[in-house]
């Protein structure tokens, strides 16, 4: 893949409520707070038709280590988001892959043209453009493309320009995990469109995964679930296709179908421990924990604040894979 991964976009029906949520109880912010409108964004389409009427939606980003966040909503005019959200409300909306050449991304995006997906929307914020791709049916996910260029600083802050975060721990995002029904077509998929070939491929089964528990209760028997991972410089990708059994995932497709499940933070167990603990009085729960020899797993029941499922991981080591999947279109030209 061209470019690096340098941003998670999660799509909001109430800013104000979720900025509050991401710093009150996470401690992720200050938040850059910009309304894009005809006066701030120039050459801006939709689906290939120049918009010309009023349009605005608020971006509100924040960084946390060499990711950026970032909260949209959108309040009126033509956007691509509307119909996100009427369709599976809020939640993660797409990654985006910044490449800072001009010319070079543009050909990228040209690249991708070729073989059929679609620019859904485009613009340009002072040095900034931003290209969003229709990728979803063949990847899961929206596509984001863009040069990362320099915007002008925001005038609102939220909640104030260098306030101290409430929360001591600063998030160390290191995976994005979609849930998918056929992880093979997906990772040919990945292959095809942006050259991301080579998954480690692993079956978690009993044999596999000890101290699984799921919603509280121990799971010993009868489930296998499939995890395709893949690093794309220092972001890993994971398709997660579950087969048998309890797990978090059954639950996600049915609601959602294939698509953006979380983002993992990775750091060590104590402090996760501590960090669950936290949560608790606000409602929040393991929904599913377990180790794969030295690597453990937190899913947190997060929906509520942050519109999507936090995992908390040590990054432990794994063992080799059962095997490696490379694409099979690629071997057959």
């Amino acid at each position: 893949m061209k470019g690096a991964i340098r941003q998670i976009c999660i799509l909001v029906d109430d800013l104000d409520q979720a900025m509050k949520d991401y710093w009150e109880k996470f401690g992720i912010g200050p938040w850059d707070v910009r309304h894009f409108t005809p006066d701030t964004v120039r050459d801006f389409y939709v689906r290939g038709e120049r918009v010309t009427e009023d349009f605005d939606f608020i971006c509100a980003v924040t960084w946390e280590g060499d990711m950026e966040l970032e909260l949209i909503q959108p309040l009126k005019g033509p956007n691509i988001y509307w119909e996100h959200l009427e369709k599976f409300g809020s939640g993660m909306h797409h990654f985006k892959i910044v490449i800072p050449d001009d010319e070079e991304l543009k050909a990228y995006v040209k690249e991708l043209e070729d073989k059929g997906l679609k620019v859904t929307q485009t613009g340009w914020i002072d040095n900034d453009v931003h290209y969003y791709v229709d990728s979803y049916e063949q990847l899961g996910v929206t596509l984001e493309l863009g040069n990362g260029g320099k915007i002008s600083e925001a005038e609102e802050v939220y909640p104030k320009r260098g306030a101290e975060r409430p929360v001591s721990h600063q998030q160390n995002i290191r995976q994005i995990a979609l849930v998918v029904k056929d992880v093979e077509r997906y990772m040919e998929n990945f292959a095809y469109y942006l050259d991301i070939d080579g998954w480690d491929v692993r079956h978690f089964t009993p044999e596999k995964v000890r101290d699984l528990y799921v919603n509280g209760k121990p799971v010993t028997e009868g489930f296998d679930f499939i995890c395709a991972v893949k690093w794309v410089g220092d972001m890993e990708l994971e398709l997660v296709e579950p087969i048998a059994g309890e797990n978090v995932y059954w639950e996600f497709l049915e609601k959602h179908g294939p698509g953006l499940h979380h983002y993992k933070d990775v750091y060590p167990d104590e402090e996760i421990q501590r960090e669950a603990e936290r949560l608790k009085p606000y409602g929040v729960q393991v929904l599913q924990t377990g180790w794969i020899d030295g690597d453990s797993h937190y899913y947190l029941s997060t929906e509520n604040y942050l519109h999507l499922t936090l995992e908390c991981g040590n990054g432990g080591r794994i063992e080799a894979p059962d095997y490696v999947y490379y694409s099979k279109r690629k071997s057959e030209a």
